[in-house]
């Protein structure tokens, strides 16, 4: 073969893409996004760092889960939003629907148990997120620990997240689209703080060993106690990093839990 000229054998251009511009093919692969339902975010296809290798024993392995698109809500289901769900099937209101620290309609409906919480969802014509996809769309793909970032990326007065006591504004409970400097890297409010989050998973604490690499579901169950992830008003800064875990009996109705719910992609 002679290159004293220069010259290079041919090559097909299809390879020479491939080559030196692997994404754009890759991009070329992906189909567009379907249309997002209003206060959805999308969450795409693909691997995200989940749990962590130093943290609480239920958080460990830090192992690596894919999961497949879906759309999930950028805020918590608020009392407005949840009433309607009341008006229309005649469900039981929420504990502390009348107290006026949890009840304004901006804020996050609470007092409502795993089995409320999954009654809204199928109502809406979906479900509630697995823990998964809950930590995916809260932590993003750079194995964060807070929704923002590191712990005081955002400085050390606190006008980021809901947590206890009245330094970002609120004692209890604040609106869900209040924190706007907290979001995650997909753009969900308040998956660090406001209120712990009840997700599709039972839960066990031994779960992160054994679970399936593509779109884990939570152990088989019957079993006593189902997820929350996220963090509330009444923990502190490090109570409400993403990849803790809180468990419950899904009967349960307290002031610190309320939801969101995901919407999966066919």
């Amino acid at each position: 073969m002679n290159l004293s000229r220069g010259k290079f054998p041919a090559t097909p251009v299809w390879l020479f893409i491939l080559f030196f511009f692997p994404s754009v093919l890759a991009a070329s692969s992906e189909s567009p996004p379907p249309a997002q339902p209003p206060g959805m975010v999308y969450i795409p296809k693909g691997y995200f760092e989940m749990g962590t290798g130093s943290g609480r024993e239920d958080e460990k392995p830090m192992h690596f889960v894919y999961t497949s698109a879906y759309f999930i809500d950028k805020y918590e289901v608020s009392n407005s939003e949840y009433m309607e769900f009341v008006k229309a099937t005649g469900h039981e209101k929420p504990l502390f629907w009348e107290d006026e620290n949890f009840n304004p309609p901006d804020f996050p409906v609470v007092g409502i148990s795993w089995f409320d919480a999954m009654a809204y969802a199928k109502w809406k014509g979906r479900r509630l997120p697995t823990e998964a996809e809950w930590e995916k769309a809260a932590r993003g793909n750079d194995g964060r620990l807070w929704s923002w970032g590191n712990k005081w990326d955002k400085g050390f007065f606190v006008y980021f997240a809901n947590i206890s006591g009245d330094q970002d504004n609120y004692p209890y409970t604040a609106p869900v689209n209040y924190y706007q400097s907290g979001v995650s890297p997909f753009g969900l409010f308040n998956t660090s703080g406001n209120v712990w989050e009840w997700c599709l998973d039972w839960y066990d604490k031994d779960y992160y060993s054994v679970s399936p690499e593509i779109d884990p579901e939570g152990p088989k169950g019957p079993l006593k106690m189902k997820t929350l992830r996220g963090g509330s008003w009444i923990n502190d800064l490090d109570g409400v990093q993403v990849v803790h875990r809180a468990h419950n009996f899904p009967q349960i109705k307290n002031k610190i839990y309320g939801f969101r719910t995901v919407l999966p992609i066919p």
